[in-house]
């Protein structure tokens, strides 16, 4: 492969881990329901609150997809991402201090 599109064997060693990919993809199929909801049901009857719902629901479906494209671009090339940066700095290291002390 090229020295920038590396993808992994496996990401994580296991594609059924808890990988933010499964997060931003649930998230975009709960925001998919709420648009059509939003639209479908309340914006007839209730323009204001349907049409702020509607795009309320529409904006995290768009950042479902940001974090799905994290993990997919993380793990298939060699560039570090946002939330992988997030994770390793900050999140991951409060975690194994907290994991340090229940032994």
């Amino acid at each position: 492969m090229s020295d920038l599109f590396d993808p992994e064997d496996e990401p994580d060693g296991a594609v059924f881990a808890p990988h933010h990919m499964y997060l931003g993809m649930l998230m975009q199929l709960v925001a998919g329901g709420g648009a059509i909801f939003a639209f479908a049901s309340i914006w007839p009857y209730y323009p204001t609150i349907g049409a702020a719902l509607t795009l309320v629901s529409l904006a995290f479906g768009g950042l479902g997809w940001l974090v799905s494209i994290d993990d997919a671009i993380e793990h298939a090339t060699v560039l570090p991402t946002p939330l992988d940066e997030l994770w390793t700095r900050f999140v991951y290291p409060i975690v194994k201090r907290i994991e340090e002390r229940g032994e």
